[in-house]
Parts: C-alpha cells; structure tokens; sequence
C-alpha cells in the first residue's frame, strides 16, 4: 500500500514538474528525464536549490538556441536583457523565499527533535532542506554522526544574523558604477606587451562614458572555485590578475591567448592584501590554498561605435599629430611619445564582455617546512581552509566538525600545524573582499550588502576582447585629426616597434619574407637534441612573436613551423619526456607549451599528435578536439563539432568545475573564430563570393563580427551547434538550387540574409 502511495507522490510531484517546463515553453517529455538523470531533481520544490553551475551541465543538453534562453528563464537566471535594479531585487526575493524557508525549516527540525517520533533519516532529510536553504556547499555540511540538537541555537542566531526586513538598496546611476567600479578599471586602457608587469598594471582613463550606457543582467553565473600555489609569487600573480584582468583571462591559459605568460610572475606593489607576502620567503617551502565565491551581479558589452576616447588621452594623441608633422626623418621623439602614451593610458581597450559584482576570498598558507613535509603541510593548509570556511556560512558548521579553533569574527588568524615530530608550522588564514561591505568574514552579510548597495561592486571580468587605440581612432575620430590614417599608422608602426607584438587580423603584410624566415628557422629544428629544455621552448615564443607582428596574421605560425614535422616531433618527444618527471618540475613547461599551441594547434591540417600534446597539457581525462582543416565548409562544420564536442567532455568530465567549463568555451570560441576566419580567407582566394556570403550570414548572426575576425560573446554548446547544423543545410539547399537555377540560389541566400536568426 504504502509503494502504491509513494509511486502515486511521485507521480503527481513529476507532473507538477512536467506543468513549470511547459509554463516556460519546453518539451517536458525532453527535459523531464534530463533534470533527472543529470541533477537528480523529481521535484518542483528542488528547482529553487539550482546553482549556475547545475544551469550549465543542462547547457549542453540544449537542442536549439531559443532553447537556451527558455531553460535560463526556467531557472530563473538573469539575462542580458534584464536591468540591473531587477537583477538586484530579484536576487533580494530569492534570497527573503530561502531565508523563509530556512526559518521553517529550522522549526519543523526544532519539532521532530523535540517529539522524538520521527526516523534519523527524516530528522537528516529536513537537517539537509535547511542547509540547502541557507546555501552552504554540500562539502560543508555537518557529518551524520553529529547531534543536530546541540546545533539547533547556532542556527537560529545564524538566520537572525541573515535577516533581509531591514536591508534597503542603495543605488548610483549605472554611468556612476563604470565610473566608479574599481576605481574606474572598465575604462581604462591595457598595455598589451609580453611583460606580465605591462598588462597588470594601472592605467588613467582612456574610454570616455558611452552615450546612453546601461548595464544588464550579467552573462555568467556565481561560482565557487578552489586553487592551489606552491609559491607566493604564483599565488600573488593571480589574485593581481583576478582583480585587474578579471576571471575570464585568469583562468584561461595564464592569458596567453594575448601573447603574455602570467605564470612569469609579477612584482608585489598593489593593493591585494595577498601581494604583503615577501619575496624574501623561501619560494621551496610555500604552499597557499584559496577558495573564491565570484559573483556577479551586472554586465556590459561597449560596441565599436560607442568606443571614444576620454579627453586627456585624445588631447595627447593630438599633441602627438602636431609633433608628427615636424619629425618625419627623426622617428625618436615620437616613438617616445607613444611610449609615454602607452605607459600612462594603454595600447588597448577591453570591449568586454565586462562583470561587475564581487569576489569573497578564503586564503589559507603555510611556509618554512622541509621538503619531505610538503604533503602533510599541504592536508592541514587545506583542512585549515574549510574549517576557516565554515565559520564564513556559520559557526555552527565549524563546531560540528571539531574545527581548529581560530578566531570568528576577524578576517585573519593563524593556527598550528604540526609539520613533524617536534616542530610546529603556523598556518596564516584570512578573508578578502573584492566588493562589498569592506571588513566582514560572514558571507551571508557580505552576499547581502553587495546586493542591496551597488556602488560597492567592483570589475571583476572584463571578457578577452581587446581594440587597439589605432583602430579606435580610425573608427569613431576621424574628425578630431588633419590625417587620422597617418595619425593610425604612426601608432601602429610605435607600438610594433616597442612591443614586438602582433597587432591584428591583416593578411599578407611582410608575408614573403616571413614564410622564408620561418622555413630557414625550421631547418635548424631537426638538428635539435631530443631533451626538454625551456631555452629552446622560449627561442621558439619568440619566434613566434617575431612573426605574427611581422605578418599580423597567425597564419605562418600555423602553416609553416606548427606544420613541420621536425617541430612537432620535437614537441611530442618534450612532452613524452616530461611524462617522465614529477609534475612540480613540469608547470612552466606546461605554461609555455600552452602559449605556443594553444589554440592555434587546432588549425593545423596534419598535427597527428595533437591530441596527445593538449591532452598533457591541460590534463584532463577526456581527448581534446583533433586538429581541422579550415578550406572547405565542410572542414569548418567539422571543426564546429569538435569544439561543441569539447565542450561537452568537459562539462561531465568527473570534478568538472564551472571555471573548467568557462575556459572551454573560451577555447571554443577562439578556435572557431580562428576556423571562420581561415575559412574565409580560403573563398576569397578562390573568389567564391557566394559561399563566403553564406558563412558570413550564419555566422554573423550568431555574433561574429568581420572586422575583428571574432565573436563578441561566448559561445557555448547550443549556438556552435547551430551554427553547424545552419551551415550544413543552407548549404546543402544552395548547392541543390544552384544547379536548378543561378537566379533562384541567389535569392535563396538572400532570403537566408533576412531570416536567420538563432
């Protein structure tokens, strides 16, 4: 009888579900199976417990691109069309219901264990509904073993902390929170250099506040992500990154997508607390864990034609021209100012897609212990961390678990930790405030107060897409010079002087010489001693710095030295030794690899061991997409699958992460830009008109943009399969009409230029 009743629940809670699928326009038959096999969720109820990163294992599941905003409409996620009082008072409401059923949760648990009637597994079930009200990752909770009676006082001065009936927001127009956001970084410009000390630092405002600028509904989700260093440098290179490149950059190949390795290390004169720690320590005997909780709240994306330059650094560009036209033999002087200019206001600025919101740091680090006590210092630094973490959700969590005892209201403390027989290591904990209320080690207080206040958000991502000045220029003041061309050029030509670095998408400048450069340097490749040796890896970044700011244009780079067989048996026989070595004596190894390869290596045409080398490098355990050809549509649509593959493989990978599943769209996305862009020059060679309208149209409506040869937005699974499955059927129908009649293919890819659409 009572199977009959369960099965009875369970079919009217699974219509319930199957009754919100449909209210948001998706196929229940669909998506029904797919919440349950993929979240486990049977239940109306267990929607509202949903994170972004649960959002994103579904991603992949989607069908069509419509499919995506519904599902994210489903669960309630913000979008780019949302404002962001909206996003503020909707993250408020969301945060009141928990507390409500928090509160309720907590009582119906205070009855069962006073009653006494009821099973440990219903006291645990109603235990669990009330964490999970309250947002405490799983891995903090308290384990079974332990009375929940002696935690029930806690709890309740946890939630009275928590309570929401007095918070008010506070808010400045969103012209002020770009003004203001981390001291005005959204508009201020990047050095692009290869010293990560260049691309790290200050600069003064360069972009002028976009007419009628708003910022929407952010794009990514919160997130809670773990990180390891074995030295302070690395630890203080990324905390400096995060915090002035943003997450995007920071946890995709330590930026080398722009050419810098951020794995160099940086010096330590900023603002993070985390950059105090001295270089003077033993780098050897350093171990630092840190755990983030990245939460954005707001975003924006500047397009090109709302890129104008703040008035200080037009009126210097400006007085640059003047000095232009009295020193065309002598380039020295003007080379200094551009260097000037470089230095104070940037060579680049980032059009986004920009984050705004906060980062809650817990910090846990340790040094001074022998070699042969790296693997315990490493257990306890770490088992620091979470009980110093638990305090953040409540001190109750910190108590069940018979935490170390380390003070609950500071943001600091040190603990002991025992590094041997006799000896003793102190272990440093503290919590960092990127945004927020300054000065609190709660995070329920701090969530609400970045909430319910923005002018304490900060930038925390500012996307990976850059324009130089000279294309700004060109773009939005050619009435502020007498020759803004010239104007374009002279920087151009400064910055490729100073930097040595690529400077764009243009094919075929300097590419004769380049060709025979890259050929000459390839023959002395196979003379080269099959040992790993990072001099070699370095002679070869910069040759191919070298060659992309001679051609500015990757192509050579892929078609002649990444193509040669002695170059990448050299590369397989690198990584094949380093297989052999610990994997401390192989990061930089890995850094540098990456910066060569990645990802570039996924348009070679015949790299049959580049699975092998991606797959050590990034040391994942599913296979990276296979190399692809880039002449012929059908090799895009190939390459397409590949990338929609990866990204698939790293979503259900086993301990897959939200930040890992970032960094492959991130790959996808330049991957495919990279294959679209080949495969456009290829029909401009042959002058295949047609096929090249036909891609640009699909393309393009998925974002991609011409002029820089990229897409402004992440792609994800559901639009590179569109995108493949379009291509594939618009194809298909042109190529059938076409040899019916000219006129009416013609028309068909004009038809398809006013209707596609994601």
């Amino acid at each position: 009888m009572a199977s009959q009743e369960d099965t009875q629940e369970g079919d009217a809670k699974a219509q319930l579900l199957a009754e919100a699928f449909q209210k948001d326009g998706l196929d229940a038959g669909y998506w029904l199976p797919k919440v349950s096999q993929i979240l486990g969720i049977r239940c109306r109820e267990a929607l509202q417990h949903l994170e972004y990163k649960d959002y994103l294992r579904l991603e992949c599941e989607v069908r069509h691109p419509w499919e995506k905003k519904a599902l994210q409409k489903f669960l309630k996620l913000p979008d780019e069309k949302t404002t962001t009082k909206e996003v503020q008072k909707e993250h408020l409401e969301k945060t009141k219901q928990r507390q409500e059923v928090a509160k309720q949760a907590l009582k119906d648990l205070t009855e069962m264990l006073n009653s006494c009637s009821h099973s440990q597994d219903a006291v645990r079930e109603k235990a669990e509904n009330l964490w999970q009200a309250m947002e405490i990752p799983k891995e903090f909770w308290p384990p079974p073993k332990k009375p929940l009676a002696d935690m029930l006082e806690s709890m309740q001065k946890q939630l009275e902390q928590q309570d929401l009936s007095a918070v008010r927001m506070e808010n400045i127009p969103d012209t002020e929170v770009l003004r203001q956001a981390s001291g005005g970084l959204a508009l201020q410009g990047i050095y692009r250099t290869s010293r990560p000390e260049d691309v790290l630092a200050m600069r003064e405002q360069l972009l002028r506040v976009p007419e009628e600028f708003q910022l929407t509904g952010p794009e990514q989700g919160s997130l809670l992500e773990r990180k390891e260093f074995s030295s302070s440098a690395a630890e203080s290179t990324f905390t400096k990154s995060m915090e002035q490149l943003g997450f995007s950059m920071s946890v995709s190949a330590k930026a080398g997508f722009w050419g810098i390795n951020l794995g160099a290390g940086v010096g330590h004169s900023s603002s993070s607390q985390s950059q105090a720690t001295s270089q003077s320590h033993s780098e050897q005997s350093y171990f630092c864990t840190t755990m983030y909780q990245y939460f954005p709240l707001a975003s924006c994306c500047f397009q090109r034609h709302q890129l104008r330059l703040s008035d200080a650094a037009l009126k210097e560009l400006q007085d640059m021209e003047q000095l232009l036209c009295f020193t065309q033999e002598d380039k020295a002087p003007l080379l200094e100012r551009c260097e000037r200019l470089f230095s104070r206001f940037g060579s680049h600025i980032n059009q986004g897609t920009l984050h705004f919101g906060g980062i809650f740091w817990w910090k846990a680090s340790t040094e001074g212990f022998q070699a042969e006590q790296r693997e315990e210092m490493k257990r306890q630094t770490s088992e620091a961390l979470n009980s110093f973490l638990r305090m953040s959700y409540g001190g109750f969590l910190a108590n069940a678990v018979g935490s170390l005892d380390v003070s609950k209201s500071s943001s600091q403390a040190s603990v002991l930790g025992r590094a041997g027989d006799s000896s003793h290591t102190a272990i440093h904990l503290s919590v960092v405030n990127t945004g927020g209320p300054p000065d609190t080690a709660s995070l329920p207080q701090w969530k609400t107060g970045l909430m319910s206040d923005n002018t304490t958000w900060c930038v925390i991502d500012r996307g990976f897409e850059l324009v130089p000045v000279w294309d700004v220029i060109l773009y939005n003041h050619s009435r502020d010079f007498k020759s803004v061309g010239q104007m374009s050029r002279a920087l151009r030509d400064a910055y490729k002087e100073l930097t040595k670095q690529s400077i764009g998408t243009t094919f075929g400048e300097n590419l004769g010489s380049a060709v025979k450069e890259a050929r000459d340097f390839m023959g002395t490749v196979k003379a080269w001693e099959v040992t790993v040796d990072e001099k070699k890896l370095l002679t070869l970044m910069q040759l191919k710095d070298y060659l992309n700011a001679r051609t500015r244009n990757p192509s050579v780079w892929i078609n002649v030295c990444l193509s040669d067989k002695a170059l990448q048996d050299f590369l397989v026989n690198t990584v094949r030794s380093c297989q052999e070595s610990p994997p401390e004596n192989t990061s930089s190894i890995k850094v540098m690899l990456r910066s060569l390869l990645d990802p570039h290596i996924y348009s070679v045409k015949d790299f049959p061991e580049a699975s092998f080398i991606m797959q050590w490098i990034f040391q994942t355990g599913h296979q990276l997409p296979r190399s692809a050809k880039v002449s012929e549509l059908g090799d895009l649509t190939k390459t397409l699958q590949q990338m929609k593959e990866h990204i698939h493989a790293v979503t259900y990978a086993p301990a897959s992460s939200a930040s890992a599943i970032h960094e492959a769209k991130i790959e996808a996305t330049l991957t495919s830009s990279l294959a679209i862009y080949s495969l456009l020059q290829s029909l401009q060679e042959r002058a295949q008109k047609d096929m090249e309208l036909l891609v640009l149209l699909i393309a393009s409506s998925t974002g991609y943009q011409v002029e820089s040869s990229t897409f402004q937005h992440l792609l994800g699974h559901p639009e590179i399969q569109y995108m493949a499955k379009e291509m594939a059927a618009a194809h298909e129908e042109y190529v059938n009409l076409k040899e019916q009649d000219a006129d009416r293919a013609e028309a068909s890819l004009l038809l398809l230029g006013l209707t596609v659409t994601p």
